[in-house]
């Protein structure tokens, strides 16, 4: 029997501003957020149509159909209710639309997306979705409600992130830069940049963070994973300096804030990637974190 789908929960942090809370945001389980002072704008569609439901019936229950979709970046479990959109136009940034033209209908795609989230691997099977329009985040910003700026990141979480700031509200929707109480995963993206985009958001100042996982949160939630990174790229550097490997720099890692985050494996992944970086090899592993062997407990 397929796993049952968690709930999703909407919250609505500000007059117009919606959340639709994803379950715990764990692997598969992303956030949408809905826009209604202007133009109903719906950012990311989540994983699957059956979740997406959750964002028109919140969109109903207002009396409002959606009137445009913004997918933040390439990454199924934000894209995959895309297709209950497909009346209205449907926008991302040049590269991850791209990226989606040449991912969607690729055969072996299901195969992995079950090996990534395997929670949902018989949901999977015949994943698809809806490519989205390319245009520039300019243009972006001049179709959502009067107000949103739309702020570009490139290589840092993913090929191409969009984040929306909402000055007025003090809201920040930032896709998947922020995870709150889910530890990330760089395995598409340099830990360096997604570092260097975390202070840019800070700069910011927003009094409410919408993360793509895990539950609203303000300010604090940057800094904390601003903190995580600064630990996983003095783990690398240390890795690099004294020729450890990632795995041995891992079973000590100090994760300072983020502990109890979901999700730990993925400090692996994480360590990998930044010591990548620090050597100038390109990062060669799967995204598969949940193979990862268990990791040994923190000794201080």
């Amino acid at each position: 029997m397929p796993v049952a789908i968690p709930l999703r929960q909407e919250v609505e942090v500000a007059d117009g501003v919606v959340a639709v809370v994803n379950g715990d945001g764990s692997a598969g389980l992303s956030n949408s957020v809905l826009l209604l002072g202007g133009p109903a704008t719906v950012i990311d569609t989540m994983l699957l149509p059956e979740m997406a439901g959750s964002i028109v019936a919140a969109l109903d229950r207002r009396r409002r159909r959606a009137e445009l979709v913004v997918n933040t970046h390439i990454h199924t479990d934000h894209i995959g209710g895309n297709a209950l959109f497909g009346d209205v136009p449907i926008l991302a940034h040049p590269r991850t639309a791209a990226g989606m033209r040449k991912m969607i209908g690729e055969p072996g795609l299901p195969t992995l997306l079950a090996k990534v989230m395997p929670a949902f691997a018989e949901r999977l099977a015949d994943w698809d979705s809806v490519a989205a329009q390319p245009l520039p985040p300019a243009g972006i910003e001049s179709a959502l409600p009067e107000g949103a700026r739309v702020v570009e990141f490139t290589d840092a979480h993913s090929a191409a992130d969009l984040v929306v700031w909402l000055p007025a509200q003090q809201v920040l929707v930032t896709g998947d830069l922020c995870f709150s109480g889910v530890t990330p995963l760089a395995v598409h993206g340099r830990v360096g940049r997604w570092r260097t985009a975390l202070d840019q958001l800070i700069a910011l100042r927003p009094e409410v963070v919408l993360p793509g996982h895990g539950r609203p949160a303000g300010i604090g939630a940057l800094h904390d994973l601003a903190d995580y990174f600064d630990r996983v790229l003095a783990a690398a550097r240390l890795a690099h300096t004294e020729q450890l490997t990632a795995e041995a720099v891992w079973a000590r890692f100090d994760p300072g804030p983020a502990a109890g985050w979901l999700e730990p494996e993925r400090t692996l992944v994480n360590i990998q990637v930044a010591l990548s970086e620090e050597t100038g090899q390109p990062f060669q592993g799967e995204h598969r974190v949940q193979e990862h062997p268990a990791r040994p407990s923190h000794s201080g």
